[in-house]
């Protein structure tokens, strides 16, 4: 009876309204072939098609090389928002890198792309 009771109460939660996030073009960026040791800076740009304003809470590099750069400032509906996303160039070779970003009022991480070769 309990289970039935939890289950229950479950039906009465309130979910998290839908977001929407939609990026103005590729989620990858590619570099092409980039010289070692070199410094390469690449820019997101997202619409807020939320019907609430959206805060970016963090941006995490899947490494060191990868910098972003973003502002903590409240983005309200439909409007645009930017990510800066430096690379340094530090070992010769191709490269495919991952930015997580998170949002405060969303739950999961938006993925981002950074690739290219190092000669």
């Amino acid at each position: 009876m309990c289970m039935i009771l939890g289950l229950m109460g479950l039906a009465f939660t309130e979910l998290p309204e839908e977001y929407c996030i939609k990026w103005e073009g590729l989620d990858t960026h590619n570099f092409g072939e980039i010289e070692s040791g070199k410094e390469v800076n690449c820019s997101f740009t997202f619409r807020n098609c939320s019907n609430d304003s959206v805060t970016i809470a963090n941006v995490r590099p899947s490494c060191g090389c990868t910098t972003p750069d973003w502002r903590e400032t409240p983005i309200p509906p439909d409007s645009t928002a930017t990510i800066n996303i430096e690379f340094s160039s530090r070992k010769a070779g191709y490269f495919y890198k991952m930015v997580k970003v998170y949002f405060k009022e969303f739950p999961q991480a938006e993925r981002l792309y950074v690739e290219g070769t190092v000669k």
